[in-house]
């Protein structure tokens, strides 16, 4: 009956093991997030076209013009669209973006900054307790 329950544990061990690799991907995930806020700027920017793509349905793509700091004004075409439009042309928002590479540009939201953090640690979690917990719990289930 001993070696049975061997046998029974490697999924706990996948779990677990799953769990404190994603875990660790969204502490490195946060700390590139941070490490991209700290020299990030903010600007304004400006939806000045809806580029529509065939996606199901027509699917619309705003794209945003801001100018940075040097000056220089810059586009940038959201990644996911929808329909209808969420976005009109000529409605601002607030970006940030990379100094020293103004094409790595967010929507300066709080989803959109920690998105991957959030899901990973989101993941992450359930199987740590259920991972971890199966080895807590056997200690006392002797």
């Amino acid at each position: 009956m001993n070696n049975h329950k061997k046998k029974a544990m490697w999924p706990y061990y996948i779990i677990l093991g799953a769990g404190v690799i994603l875990f660790v991907a969204a502490l490195l995930s946060f700390r590139s997030t941070l490490a991209f806020l700290k020299k990030a700027e903010k600007a304004t920017a400006t939806v000045t076209s809806l580029r529509i793509i065939e996606s199901d349905g027509e699917v619309y793509l705003p794209l945003f013009t801001f100018r940075a700091r040097n000056n220089i004004e810059y586009t940038y075409e959201l990644p996911e669209g929808s329909n209808p439009s969420f976005w009109s042309v000529g409605e601002t928002e607030t970006v940030i973006y990379d100094p020293a590479d103004p094409s790595s540009v967010r929507l300066y939201t709080y989803l959109r900054i920690f998105v991957w953090p959030l899901v990973l640690m989101s993941i992450a979690l359930p199987l740590l307790v259920v991972g971890g917990g199966y080895f807590v719990a056997a200690q006392f289930l002797k």
